[in-house]
């Protein structure tokens, strides 16, 4: 399952499958892809913006997590919403065609590669359920409230869904199993009156 840096590690997951598939063909550099606010977005040509976070409508686990010794708090799974932005540097006149490709080509991954393996996420984890990409339609009343940076224009955006991205308690107590069972049956023959 997850520790606290989970949401970190699904965001930095989501950059390199990015990376992998928009270069070099779309974008030159690996550095131009990466996790940013739109007001921030620096000198990169495709921003992942984590908007939102919430707990996950898809999962719900109520059942205590039980290993050999311990018993712990069931995780908490969450939804994680990123808004995904392209930034294209060059010419004003071939801009928005290109930033229009980038998001075409996020699109397009995204659709044939929806699920992400835990151990991609985090090598270590090696249970759990896999994280799911799923492409959110936010009305334009979301998008503008999204869009609400008094420094950045609104830009044509991608908007998509990550869950359950689960995060472990910590709280637990030590338990021992049963060992020994001790039972003792008697039986009364005697006549009823």
């Amino acid at each position: 399952m997850g520790k606290y840096t989970i949401i970190a590690d699904t965001g930095n997951c989501l950059v390199e499958r990015l990376r992998g598939a928009l270069v070099p063909d779309l974008i030159q550099n690996a550095a131009e892809i990466g996790l940013r606010s739109p007001e921030d977005r620096g000198d990169i040509s495709l921003g992942l913006f984590l908007y939102d976070i919430r707990p996950s409508e898809e999962v719900y686990q109520k059942r205590a997590v039980v290993t050999n010794d311990r018993i712990s708090k069931p995780p908490l799974f969450l939804s994680l919403s990123y808004m995904v932005t392209a930034y294209f540097q060059g010419d004003v006149q071939y801009r928005l065609p290109q930033e229009e490709r980038i998001l075409g080509r996020v699109i397009q991954y995204f659709y044939d590669n929806p699920i992400i393996p835990l151990e991609e996420v985090d090598a270590q984890m090696t249970s759990g359920t896999e994280l799911h990409i799923q492409m959110l339609k936010p009305d334009s009343d979301e998008k503008s409230r999204i869009w609400s940076f008094p420094n950045a224009g609104n830009r044509l955006s991608l908007f998509y869904k990550v869950s359950p991205v689960a995060i472990d308690s910590e709280l637990s107590r030590k338990v021992t199993r049963v060992t020994d069972l001790d039972i003792n049956v008697s039986m009364n023959l005697g006549r009823e009156r």
